[in-house]
């Protein structure tokens, strides 16, 4: 009996101690699971009703100084099926056939078991609404995203720059400008009910943009230069051409073109074509260079606009070199006769009076050999050797721009300085930035430094409309105005480092009217291989088309040529 009644007591306190281990083993899984593992199942489990989707908000616009739209975002949708919710295939197939979206049996098997099948993309909203309304199937739905559009196409290109697939900027002013352009991206929250992921946070995504960017650039402008030389790009079959307009007296550019160009919302083949040769293309000047030394010894009272200089007859010994000039003067000339003439030999004279640490000193004034500032990306700022390495030719042949390589943008910006009373400005192609503080935004003419006297800048607005006038650019003028400029036809470096006879660089740098100058033009054209190479009749024509199209839009007044003072031959 004793013996029956310790059996019952020990199965007792077995089932006993087997209940409580098996209690202590559920006890310590649920604190290990609760505990331990919480954050990690939390986590799992929040990925699985919640989701949080961070989208690109609409990028600022563009647009030209007139408030003209150069650049904006709109919005496309993309459709997908969720073929787990789909009731009838056939209906959703017929569906959407109508609106030329298909539904292939590779597109389902492509992505499997998913609620997520993309059928169609950069869809409009018009579009998207009919179907909407249509109320096809339950499992249609529709993603949106803003994309970039060039309203003008081509145009401005190389300003505009391009965006990347992931909404920034990877050139021109969407590069430069990505931060206020790109905004603060849009968070939306969903949480999962049933089968539908509903917004927890909605929000008007129209809304919700980046800052807009005001350019200097005048629409109107851009489209003639680019219109007059993209004629002479192709009828020179040119290898590159680039064109500058520029407002001297504040800085500001008013048109830059670039051939060849590229379609902006295209695929680019080549990365090449993404430079902006007005600002990135180191190239010797020649004669458009001459105004540095002219200015420079004006400006030091090395010489006078009534001093002669021997042109040795055409042919001029320094060394082992000999420098000859092609044109009729073999005589004595002053000033207005070689840059009229364009005399290499007559230049070196000059330069020489300035000696190399003086003549050195000028280049960088005017800003060579730096890079300007201008608010893009890929600015070079050329090639010059401290004149300490110079050596018996330097300063000779860098008198008439060999030896020393410029970019457009340098050059034009010179030429501004030069005739608009001396003084050497930022060249400007950002006016705005919505929401700037106008007190401290840094916009507007900025000086950096004066390079010649409101005298000298005078004396060379006289010197460089007698070249018009009576000399190598004779082609640029235009009517009822007054023009200064100087042609500049470069020989290129070819293939045995040597100048070329056959590749030259053809310019011509330009403005009008003299005595008040409004408009400086560079116009650069780079190999042209049909007819002749010569600035006065490739590059200067340019110049007076583009120049006559821009006086008449701009309506700026007629100037009687006949009463510019001081003019001399």
């Amino acid at each position: 009996m004793l013996n029956r009644k310790n059996e019952r007591i020990n199965r007792v306190s077995i089932i006993a101690a087997v209940t409580l281990l098996g209690f202590f083993a559920v006890f310590f899984k649920l604190a290990f699971i609760q505990i331990i593992k919480y954050s990690e199942i939390n986590e799992s489990v929040e990925k699985m009703i919640r989701r949080e989707n961070i989208e690109i908000p609409k990028r600022g616009d563009i647009i030209d100084s007139n408030g003209r739209i150069l650049a904006t975002s709109v919005m496309k949708y993309s459709l997908y099926i969720d073929p787990r919710e789909i009731k009838n295939f056939d209906r959703v197939k017929s569906g959407l056939a109508r609106y030329g979206i298909e539904i292939k049996q590779k597109n389902l098997k492509e992505f499997g078991d998913t609620a997520y099948v993309p059928l169609a993309y950069n869809l409009d909203y018009e579009t998207v609404k009919e179907i909407k309304d249509e109320k096809i199937d339950r499992g249609i739905a529709f993603e949106s995203k803003y994309v970039r559009q060039y309203p003008e196409g081509r145009m401005l290109s190389h300003i505009l720059g391009i965006v990347g697939k992931d909404g920034n900027g990877l050139s021109g002013i969407e590069k430069i400008c990505n931060s206020y352009l790109y905004g603060e991206p849009v968070v939306t929250k969903y949480n999962k009910y049933g089968r539908r992921m509903i917004s927890d946070n909605p929000v008007d995504k129209t809304k919700i943009r980046g800052r807009g960017i005001e350019l200097t650039i005048d629409k109107k402008i851009q489209f003639i230069a680019e219109q007059e030389l993209e004629k002479a790009f192709v009828s020179n079959k040119a290898k590159r051409a680039f064109c500058i307009v520029q407002r001297p007296s504040s800085g500001e550019i008013l048109a830059m073109v670039s051939f060849p160009d590229f379609d902006t919302s295209g695929k680019i083949k080549d990365a090449e074509v993404l430079k902006n040769l007005a600002i990135s293309y180191n190239h010797e000047p020649g004669s458009t260079f001459k105004i540095v030394a002219t200015a420079a010894a004006l400006e030091e009272n090395k010489m006078t606009l009534s001093e002669k200089f021997f042109l040795e007859n055409g042919r001029y010994k320094i060394g082992a070199h000999t420098v000859r000039d092609d044109h009729k003067i073999k005589g004595y000339a002053s000033i207005y006769e070689i840059m009229a003439q364009s005399s290499n030999i007559g230049m070196i004279k000059i330069a020489q009076k300035l000696g190399k640490p003086l003549f050195y000193d000028y280049i960088r004034k005017f800003g060579f050999s730096s890079l300007t500032g201008i608010d893009l990306n890929g600015e070079e700022k050329g090639i010059l050797e401290h004149e300490k390495k110079w050596n018996a030719l330097s300063l000779p042949t860098i008198s008439f721009g060999q030896g020393i390589a410029v970019t457009g943008i340098q050059t034009v910006n010179a030429f501004s300085a030069a005739v608009n009373g001396g003084v050497l400005l930022k060249p400007i192609i950002i006016k705005n930035i919505e929401g700037a503080d106008a007190e401290n935004s840094d916009f507007g003419a900025k000086e950096i430094r004066r390079v010649i006297s409101e005298e000298t800048s005078a004396e060379m607005r006289k010197i460089l409309k007698n070249s018009v006038d009576s000399g190598t650019g004779k082609s640029a003028k235009i009517n009822g105005y007054s023009v200064g400029g100087k042609t500049g036809t470069a020989q290129k470096i070819d293939e045995t480092k040597k100048y070329s006879k056959k590749y030259y660089i053809t310019s011509f740098c330009g403005f009008f009217p003299v005595s008040k100058p409004e408009i400086v033009i560079l116009v650069v054209i780079d190999e042209p291989a049909k007819g002749d190479y010569y600035a006065s009749s490739v590059a200067a024509p340019v110049f007076a088309r583009i120049a006559e199209r821009i006086a008449e839009y701009l309506n700026i007044p007629k100037d009687d040529v006949k009463k510019q003072a001081g003019v001399r031959n």
